[in-house]
């Protein structure tokens, strides 16, 4: 998450939150990094970024509203969690099958002869070592819902939230103290899945386990393990910013590209860089955004990169290991044009490169303006998207 220098401390492509005992680290994306008053602005448009890609599940009003109000990104997800939760629960308290193994007095499901033999009272005929299957709400799923309930009792300063989360405590009263450990998230995800899948319980808590392992485990690297109340809420804005605008073009922008009967295709690829002595393919080429002809020619490659460009240099401050990939994907897909496609600094850039100056260009680099409301500004993104990709030298392209 950081890079340490002599005197400075630089965070890297991670976005989000650091929880620690006595202070609170929010990490902003750098785009805004020349204008430092657009906190609340960045704090929603991360939100939307996170709710767009289904990383987080939270309503365009909830965010409008919580950021408004200034709450910290630690409190949105505490009021994010403390309330999906209460919703489900009052839809549907999440019970199923658990198998229980204990010591009784009848026969009771099925016995268990090899563990009762190698007891050293074994022999007793008023005792049964049995396993029986009993509908209960007592069961791993609701057990990390109870750990994370009482967690973020201690945490949260929200009284909203700080309600929410004591009506939780009396709903999961009856289900047993747990201490959380790293397997027991797919286990709970396997047995929401396999027991109560017919009911459509495992698609209300699924999202509520994602954020369950994220405050008891977190979703990113961790700033320091063990007891504390500690947490981090880290994305990756390589992999947000790529994913964000795929899903924007597909989403948004389908009648565009559909009227020209374009193939959409987002992280997808057939082509490979090189073949060994053997023949076999090495090295698959697969561009984060690529469009098609309705015979398969390759039309347009976007991929992209969260970096800020610089405005003054000769080659914009573009990676030499980008441009190297970039001709990779032009050469072996036999594309006329591809796109590298970065988020907008403090002006926007559009350069186009060819290989000679007698030649066409083939690189064209591109910004987006990702620091807008996005929320009420999806036409200005739609339209600064269509730019990039329709327009070649302010010219409409037809295909």
């Amino acid at each position: 998450m950081f890079e340490f220098g002599l005197h400075q401390v630089k965070t890297t492509s991670y976005v989000g939150v650091v929880q620690l005992p006595d202070r609170t680290l929010q990490i902003l994306p750098k785009m805004y990094r020349e204008d430092e008053t657009k906190e609340v602005e960045a704090t929603a448009n991360l939100l939307f970024l996170l709710s767009y890609t289904r990383k987080l599940e939270i309503t365009e009003p909830e965010i409008a509203r919580l950021t408004e109000q200034r709450t910290s990104l630690p409190e949105i997800l505490y009021w994010i969690f403390a309330h999906r939760l209460w919703d489900a629960v009052r839809r549907e308290v999440l019970r199923g099958y658990v198998t229980i193994e204990d010591r009784l007095e009848v026969l009771k499901g099925r016995w268990l002869i090899t563990a009762q033999a190698r007891r050293p009272d074994g022999w007793r005929r008023d005792r049964f070592d049995m396993a029986f299957d009993e509908f209960t709400e007592d069961n791993l799923p609701n057990r990390l819902f109870k750990a994370t309930v009482a967690r973020l009792s201690r945490c949260a300063k929200c009284s909203d939230t700080l309600s929410k989360l004591t009506q939780l405590n009396s709903v999961f009263a009856d289900v047993a103290d747990h201490t959380p450990r790293l397997q027991d998230f797919d286990a709970a995800n396997h047995w929401m899945v396999s027991h109560r899948s017919h009911s459509g319980a495992s698609h209300i808590y699924q999202p509520l386990l994602n954020l369950t392992r994220l405050f008891l485990i977190g979703a990113g690297p961790q700033p320091s393990p063990g007891q504390l109340d500690t947490f981090a809420f880290m994305f990756d804005m390589n992999q947000l910013f790529e994913e964000f605008i795929a899903e924007f073009i597909h989403r948004e922008m389908r009648d565009m590209w559909h009227s020209r009967e374009w193939m959409f295709h987002a992280q997808s690829g057939n082509r490979y860089l090189l073949s060994d002595e053997q023949g076999r393919d090495c090295f698959k080429l697969v561009p984060d955004i690529r469009f098609a002809s309705a015979d398969g020619t390759c039309l347009v490659i976007v991929d992209t990169k969260y970096k800020l460009l610089g405005v003054d240099d000769s080659k914009t401050s573009i990676a030499e290991a980008d441009v190297y990939q970039m001709f990779a994907y032009k050469e072996r897909y036999r594309c006329p044009r591809v796109i590298l496609l970065y988020p907008q600094g403090s002006r926007r850039i559009a350069r186009d490169f060819s290989a000679d100056a007698d030649s066409p260009p083939w690189l064209e680099v591109r910004t987006v303006d990702l620091r807008t409301d996005l929320i009420g500004g999806r036409a200005d993104l739609r339209k600064d998207l269509s730019e990039t990709l329709f327009a070649l030298n302010n010219t409409e392209i037809t295909i």
